[in-house]
């Protein structure tokens, strides 16, 4: 490796890490404040707040390291060319095409390291955060309940909290509402009431104080009996979910070779709904309801399967754009710098969002709809590359956009003027 690579690639290093670490901690204040909450107010533990976070970071570092590649690349060859050192290099015959070798083969080895991140370490933790969630959510059932709305989370039952004291988890104002068969069976209305320990999961326990019971006699239409009690034990069952050790894996909970057997099982399954011969109206119409389920289904996990090339790989379409942007905004120093790191971050996560609203629709092809932002942000790279090295001027727009250290100077000082 020559003298020049080695050196590119140290003032790239330090900026890296450094923006890594701020974007996803940046990321991650919007879940301190409901990480905070479960440990002075609900009641869970420290370390076990700690494992959520930790699951929670990969996921974050998927968008977060792109990221950091760009600000990186801004940041050093905005150095170099604020100090001159572009100049110097390009005097002794070394060009800016050059100079980004060194910072393309260093993202394109980093898209490889994320692509086996994202396929193997990001679903992983996804699912581990889900199973750790639940287990908390199913040791303390009161952090999903909530007040002043209807909670169908318990299979025959609706139930309606007036107020939680979140000191001690009193209940007060219980409404339940049991169905049995599709029909009203009872209804308990009481004052208050309180979780029960449970050692299993399938089940909350609640006891209730000072009520009422309602029931209707399925004999007797019209008719129903009221029971009045002073305490009283309601056991609302999870489900299936939660009698099970195993979670079903959602899309991005899945690996690459996983999500492909589970689109080939789909294929399968539409295959043999299209083989099915004529029948009535309403089966026919189920089934077509069953097809553009399973169609749905398709397009999201396709859509998940090119998302794990297309993540990676805008490591290397940032860095082709940092380039040029950094030789171009290099008198306006580091906030510029990662402000226009943000600017074209949110460009490229708008275009992914929207790709992916469109592929898991099947609007677009979803090759097509995850990739697309990629071929834009490469396109535009490689647009600015080229004008910044041949040096063309129609790149002094992005300079009258970017305020520079001098024109900063000039605002700070009419600030303190007009203060005075």
């Amino acid at each position: 490796m020559k003298i020049i690579d080695r050196y590119i690639l140290r003032e790239l290093v330090g900026p890296f890490f450094s923006a890594a670490l701020i974007t996803t901690g940046m990321l991650m204040l919007s879940r301190i404040f409901k990480m905070v909450e479960l440990i002075i107010t609900r009641g869970v533990e420290l370390l076990t707040v700690a494992e959520l976070f930790a699951y929670l970071v990969p996921w974050l570092m998927q968008y977060t390291v792109p990221m950091a590649a760009l600000v990186a690349t801004l940041m050093a060859f905005g150095r170099l060319s604020g100090d001159n050192e572009v100049v110097a290099l390009k005097s002794s015959g070394v060009g800016l095409y050059r100079l980004a070798v060194p910072a393309l083969g260093a993202a394109l080895l980093l898209s490889a390291g994320m692509y086996f991140f994202d396929d193997r370490v990001v679903p992983a933790s996804n699912y581990k955060f889900r199973e750790l969630l639940f287990h908390v959510s199913a040791a303390r059932p009161d952090l999903e309940l909530k007040e002043r709305v209807f909670i169908s989370d318990f299979p025959g039952y609706e139930v309606y909290i007036g107020k939680i004291d979140p000191a001690t988890g009193r209940l007060y104002e219980i409404t339940i509402f049991h169905e049995k068969e599709g029909t009203l069976d009872n209804i308990i209305i009481a004052r208050e009431g309180e979780i029960v320990p449970t050692e299993g999961l399938a089940q909350l326990t609640l006891r209730l104080y000072d009520g009422e019971m309602h029931k209707s006699e399925s004999d007797k239409p019209g008719t129903y009996r009221r029971l009045r009690f002073q305490e009283q034990l309601v056991n609302l069952p999870f489900g299936d979910v939660a009698e099970s050790a195993e979670f079903a894996k959602s899309d991005t909970e899945m690996t690459g070779r996983e999500l492909g057997l589970a689109v080939r099982k789909l294929d399968e399954g539409l295959s043999v709904l299209d083989g099915l011969g004529p029948s009535t109206y309403i089966a026919e119409r189920h089934r077509e309801e069953q097809r553009e389920g399973l169609v749905r289904k398709r397009s999201a996990f396709l859509v998940e399967v090119y998302k794990k090339g297309a993540l990676p790989l805008a490591c290397a379409a940032f860095v082709l754009i940092g380039v040029p942007m950094g030789v171009v905004t290099r008198r306006s120093g580091k906030g510029a710098n990662f402000g226009v790191s943000i600017f074209f971050f949110l460009a490229y996560y708008v275009g992914l969002l929207g790709g992916e609203s469109f592929g898991d629709r099947g609007i677009l092809p979803a090759w097509f709809a995850v990739w697309i932002p990629n071929a834009v942000m490469c396109g535009l790279g490689t647009y600015l590359l080229y004008k910044a090295a041949n040096e063309v001027e129609t790149l002094t727009w992005v300079r009258k956009l970017i305020p520079s250290k001098e024109w900063l100077k000039v605002f700070k000082r009419g600030k303190k003027e007009t203060e005075n």
